[in-house]
Order: structure tokens, then C-alpha cells, then sequence
């Protein structure tokens, strides 16, 4: 990551009055060091006003040294991150160090706060500015999850090329994650959702043997992973006329749900006011016990990242220029199916530029 974005973090730690902060998520370690690496207790690092330290371990001591310039690499013994902290707490003068609370263990905070004793006191902090950082994309984060898009695109037409009536949903998750891998990603973003029927009903189905049948809603939810960068993608499906009329009903009410969000969007808008914006047309339709979910969420180094589209989003904080979420109302009538779209969006000063391209046709003939 740019030394802009160093330097806009060692500026707020010194607001704070802090000396030094402790970066333990994998995905903001990442950000700022430029080595991705998402793996649990893999890689954290270390910032104050004059050093900037990589932390992890002999597994990964030449990936880090090659990924990371201009970071100080240290590889602690036994892992003992803790350790380490303490002696470069006494090193450099530090006596307050911050971490990020919520995704600390208490085992591992026990560990730093008992190796501190009589050196540092920790300060926990519910929200970071690296956390506001990541939010805004630069162009070359911008670049990568355009590419990450694509192929997901470029999958969801291959699927719907292939996909015919007897096939298993397992099957059906398996060669997407085949062609996503094939096309030049680095694997998923998530376990992708395929569920069919009745299944449809359930927002996180998890793909089973269940056959696809004609005439019933499909709901493919997916997204392949550029580089470390995520995309996100839903679409709904039927192979073949739907067998209800009222399956076309409540799809294009889904539809005109997501298409009346995308239009309102902006810098203008509050993640809480994007979530209304598709929220009320569902409830115009009578389906509004049916959207049990928030209407979206920024993509990024992770699947779901701040800014929200979403009642609890807070009242006052606007959406910023540069970037991106999802949009992607739906429909969840237990005892009968579902339905979803969603597509990647870019917030731009006065609107939006919809990333995800795939059609929503709901038939495909078969």
C-alpha cells in the first residue's frame, strides 16, 4: 500500500495519543504491508510515528520480505508475537498501544497485556481509520476487483451455457468454482450458493444433491477472488417457463427493487437511505416480511466489508465517492422459494457505475 495511506494512519494514532498500534486483522495487515495473506494469525503488523513492523513467521519469511518493502520483517520465536511486542515496547519508548477490539481473542490479549505488564498499557478501539481506508478503492484496487468481476461473468455465462435440468446443486457449485479457477482466479470469494426449489427459500443454502428441476427458481450466488480482491454476484434463474406464474411475479419486483437502488445511488445518499430506497419497493409489493436481510455491503480484500446498505447503517455517514458495494434485495418465502439479485456497484460523486454485467433474464430456455 501507498506510504499516503502509512502516513494518514501514523497521523491519526498520534490524534489518539497513542504510540503505536497493533494491526491483527488479516485483511488490514495486508492493505497496508502490500502482502496479502488472509491466513489467521499469518501475518500482523506494527505502526508508530517511525517504524513500521511486519510480524510473522518462517513459513512465510521470503513472501514477506519480497511482498512487503520497506517493512521490518520479524519472524518471533515460537510465534510468541506477544514477546516481541514487549521488547520493542522497551526498544522504542512505547506506552500505549492500540488494537482492534472486536477482532482480538481474549487469549491472545491476555498474552500482550501480561508480557506488558510495567511497559505499555493496550487501548482497544471498536473502529480504525484503516478500516475508512479500505473503504475507497485506488485505481489499482479498482482494477483488480473490475478483473475479479469479469470473471465472474464470464462464469455465470458458462453456467448458464451449461446448466441443464438433473443436474445436482453440488454439481453445479463445483464447476463454478472450476471455470472461475480456469479463467485466471485465484479460487472463490466465498462458497458459492446454489439452491433450488424450496432450498431457494434459505438466504445461505448450502449446495446439495437435490436435483434441478424445470420450471423452478435457481438461485446462484458467487463470486470469484483477483488477487485477493472480492467479487460478489447473485443471480436467479429458471430452466425452462416457471411453473408458477407467480414466480415471474415476485422476480421482477426483486428486480425492480435492485434497479430502483442502483439508480438512487450516490455520495448524496446514506448507506441507510440506499437500504430504504430498495426496501420500499418490496414493501409497496407486500413482500416486505420476506427481505430479511440488508440490502448490501462493500466488497474489497474481504466478501463483506464496511460501508453498509442497511437499516442499522449509521444515520449521518454517506456513502464515499470510490467505493463499492453490493446491491441485492430478496425474497425468502419459506415453504415455497426464494429469489435474489445482486450486483457490484461503484459509487461515484453523482451516481453509481453498475461493475457486474451478467444478464438477469430470469428463462433460459432448456
Amino acid at each position: 500500500m501507498s506510504q499516503e495511506s502509512i502516513q494518514k494512519f501514523r497521523t491519526w494514532i498520534a490524534e489518539q495519543g497513542l504510540d503505536a498500534f497493533y494491526v491483527t486483522l488479516p485483511q488490514s495487515a495486508s492493505y497496508l504491508s502490500g502482502w496479502l495473506n488472509d491466513e489467521e494469525g499469518a501475518i500482523a503488523v506494527l505502526v508508530s510515528a517511525q517504524q513500521q513492523i511486519l510480524l510473522t513467521n518462517a513459513l512465510f519469511s521470503e513472501v514477506a520480505e519480497r511482498s512487503a518493502p520497506g517493512w521490518k520483517v520479524m519472524l518471533p520465536s515460537g510465534r510468541d508475537y506477544a514477546k516481541t511486542i514487549a521488547s520493542l515496547a522497551q526498544e522504542h519508548g512505547w506506552k500505549k498501544i492500540g488494537f482492534e477490539a472486536p477482532v482480538m481473542r481474549y487469549s491472545n490479549y491476555e498474552q500482550l497485556r501480561q508480557a506488558g505488564a510495567d511497559i505499555f498499557t493496550l487501548q482497544p478501539f471498536e473502529q480504525n481509520i484503516v478500516e475508512r481506508l479500505r473503504y475507497v478503492k485506488d485505481a489499482h484496487e479498482l482494477e483488480l476487483l473490475r478483473r475479479a468481476i469479469a470473471i465472474t461473468d464470464e462464469t455465470f455465462a458458462h453456467i448458464c451455457q451449461w446448466i441443464q435440468p438433473g443436474m445436482t446443486e453440488k454439481e453445479v457449485a463445483w464447476e463454478i468454482q472450476r471455470k472461475t479457477i480456469e479463467l485466471g482466479a485465484e479460487g472463490l470469494s466465498f462458497p458459492s450458493i446454489v439452491a433450488s426449489g424450496p432450498n431457494g427459500s434459505m438466504p445461505h443454502a448450502i449446495p446439495g444433491e437435490r436435483c434441478i428441476q424445470r420450471g423452478e427458481l435457481i438461485t446462484i450466488d458467487m463470486g470469484a477472488r483477483y488477487h485477493g480482491y472480492c467479487a460478489d454476484m447473485t443471480r436467479t434463474i429458471c430452466l425452462g417457463e416457471p411453473a408458477e406464474p407467480r414466480m415471474q411475479e415476485v422476480y421482477d419486483k426483486v428486480l425492480h427493487a435492485m434497479n430502483i437502488c442502483e439508480q438512487g445511488l450516490s455520495s448524496h445518499v446514506t448507506g441507510r437511505e440506499a437500504d430504504a430506497l430498495a426496501r420500499n419497493v418490496l414493501a409497496e409489493a407486500g413482500l416486505a416480511d420476506y427481505f430479511i436481510h440488508s440490502t448490501g455491503h462493500g466488497v474489497g480484500l474481504e466478501i463483506h466489508e464496511n460501508p453498509s446498505l442497511s437499516q442499522r447503517a449509521p444515520e449521518d455517514f454517506k456513502l464515499p465517492v470510490g467505493c463499492i458495494v453490493t446491491v441485492e434485495p430478496g425474497v425468502y418465502i419459506p415453504g415455497w422459494t426464494g429469489t435474489r439479485v445482486e450486483d457490484c456497484v461503484l459509487i461515484t460523486e453523482n451516481g453509481a457505475e453498475v461493475l457486474t454485467k451478467s444478464p438477469t433474464t430470469l428463462v433460459l430456455p432448456r
